[in-house]
């Protein structure tokens, strides 16, 4: 019988994210309510990684005293490292397959009423949804079941790690200026994911010089770490949509990035 890894961890130096960091994507992230609020970080591990073993991987992880050391968790305006050792973890497998931005060129055809030809959002009666505003058909595709737009795209696509990103830009924070525009959204989306996750060749080339002959050597899962009382930490309050945490595990390097989010203000 295949015993399970035998993990341990090691905190990284903090990764400059060229394309996270730039001051368009800082810009955005200010007035959209999400700068302050976002954590990355990076970290490797010790032992060989399959795809199998992710489940186990995200438990030894949050479980493990010099994650807990380092990790950091939003209090106040600050992200410190508490130390907590979860006791329960609940994790969830995040599908990651979109290759480009073809996936949501469905947004950008002014037939399907999400932008008008200039690129400008179509606009809606305000109706508040979880506690958002929603004043035009973008977020009436993401938070509206109820209207045209949100069959759109369906639960599969809905799923998918590049959707989540568009979906926690465009409902931004507490204090976010919504843009006018589409393309600032699915801009700063192809940076982030393409920081975040690592595009390899498959091993077994089924058509030369396309995109088959690519896949995504990343394993993303969502996660929610829970401490000894049952209170969830990473992320804090995960019943509100945009307090969100996931592992990005990179197998063929044997690292492991976090990225958590959560909602709220932030004071410089």
């Amino acid at each position: 019988m295949e015993l399970d890894p035998d993990y341990t961890f090691v905190p990284l130096a903090p990764r400059h994210y060229m394309g996270i960091e730039n001051k368009d994507t800082q810009h955005y992230f200010g007035k959209w309510g999400l700068q302050g609020n976002i954590s990355i970080q990076d970290f490797c591990f010790n032992e060989p990684f399959q795809p199998y073993n992710k489940y186990h991987l995200a438990e030894r992880f949050f479980k493990d005293q010099t994650v807990a050391n380092h990790l950091l968790l939003k209090e106040g305006d600050s992200w410190i490292a508490k130390g907590i050792k979860a006791s329960s973890i609940e994790v969830t497998a995040v599908p990651c397959f979109v290759l480009n931005m073809a996936f949501f060129d469905k947004l950008l055809d002014p037939a399907n009423k999400i932008v008008h030809d200039s690129g400008v959002t179509c606009k809606r009666f305000d109706t508040d949804i979880e506690g958002f505003t929603v004043s035009d058909n973008l977020r009436g595709m993401i938070l509206d079941e109820y209207c045209e737009e949100y069959q759109l795209f369906n639960s599969e696509e809905r799923a998918e790690f590049i959707f989540r990103i568009f979906e926690m830009l465009v409902l931004g924070g507490s204090l976010c200026q919504f843009e006018e525009e589409l393309q600032p959204y699915l801009d700063t989306t192809k940076k982030i994911y393409k920081e975040l996750v690592r595009v390899q060749k498959r091993r077994q080339q089924e058509q030369q010089g396309s995109n088959r002959d690519l896949s995504i050597g990343t394993t993303v899962l969502q996660v929610v770490a829970k401490n000894e009382r049952g209170e969830a930490f990473y992320p804090a309050n995960p019943e509100h949509r945009q307090n969100i945490g996931f592992l990005l595990i990179d197998g063929s390097n044997r690292q492991i990035t976090t990225l958590l989010h959560q909602f709220g203000s932030f004071h410089w």
